[in-house]
């Protein structure tokens, strides 16, 4: 084989091996939302909500930066959207709220956005400052470290409340991304 083509070779390697590995200190996330997710309360029953309503949460979370952007849609909703959060708890059971994604309750968070009432997407990005103490579970205010321990150990969820499921309508179960960094 010629020099040419061996040196070729190597620089065609070289070129293509950036795009094929990917950063691992920003990792992304999903959720698929359903109310057959959801462990809402009402009155005296728990469980899944049957629900037309859907949704998705898209996660991206930059360890060096310490932020994490998202992007969440839904539709189908049975009334008007009150708020939506990350959660931190197991999956099936309800956990307390890391950080407000959207609300339309008043006197939210500083900076929190609004939700599209009637379904929609929101977007944003969340830093140490957004993120809420849950003295219960051991959380401190503004620790980032601990919404990345949550996210890289499948034990946080997104819910979606509206005004006729006020303790959630939709919820999904927050995974790395298929194809994402596990190391």
């Amino acid at each position: 084989m010629s020099r040419a083509l061996i040196l070729g070779a190597i620089v065609s390697m070289m070129s293509a091996a950036p795009a094929a590995m990917a950063d691992p200190r920003v990792e992304d996330f999903h959720a698929a939302l359903s109310g057959f997710d959801e462990v809402g309360v009402l009155g005296d029953i728990t469980g899944a909500i049957l629900t037309d309503g859907r949704g998705t949460l898209d996660l991206r979370l930059n360890r060096v930066n310490q932020t994490l952007t998202y992007k969440l849609t839904f539709s189908g909703l049975s009334a008007p959207v009150a708020q939506a959060h990350i959660h931190f708890g197991k999956t099936h059971v309800a956990g307390g709220i890391m950080v407000f994604l959207c609300s339309n309750l008043p006197n939210p968070p500083a900076g929190t956005p609004a939700c599209p009432a009637a379904g929609g997407t929101v977007s944003g990005t969340l830093t140490a400052a957004n993120l809420l103490a849950l003295p219960g579970q051991n959380v401190p205010a503004n620790n980032f470290d601990a919404l990345e321990d949550v996210l890289e150990t499948s034990t946080s969820y997104v819910n979606v409340h509206t005004t006729a499921f006020p303790a959630g309508e939709i919820r999904g179960e927050i995974r790395r991304e298929f194809g994402s960094h596990d190391d």
